[in-house]
């Protein structure tokens, strides 16, 4: 296998790992895995757009550039999945307190009423 071989294959298996993480239960409490992959997407970006994949006549910038486009794609996709995760981890974190608050009211009305 060639160089430029390999490095389609770990373009392409970097794609798949974007993929793959989303399947992974409890991924948005586990940071460390989405920043690291976050942070060899952007390395990647970096790399396929400054550098290239050698090895290809003639078609070497159209095809960094759709592969470096893609993993912005994926970037900015997965920063919306990790806002989305976020928000409704805050919101079922907001209904447990207000059931608290409410089962404290009824407590201390319960507690003035005797």
């Amino acid at each position: 296998m060639d160089l430029s071989t390999a490095l389609l294959c770990a373009v392409a298996a970097l794609l798949g790992v974007n993929n793959l993480l989303f399947k992974i239960p409890g991924w948005s409490t586990k940071r460390v895995f989405f920043w690291s992959l976050q942070a060899v997407n952007l390395g990647s970006i970096v790399a396929l757009l400054a550098v290239g994949i050698p090895g290809f006549a003639g078609a070497t910038t159209a095809i960094n550039w759709v592969l470096g486009l893609l993993l912005i794609m994926h970037v900015i996709g997965n920063n919306g999945k990790l806002v989305e995760a976020l928000r409704s981890n805050s919101s079922e974190e907001e209904r447990e307190v207000n059931e608290r608050r409410e089962r404290m009211k009824a407590a201390l009305l319960r507690g003035n009423e005797e």
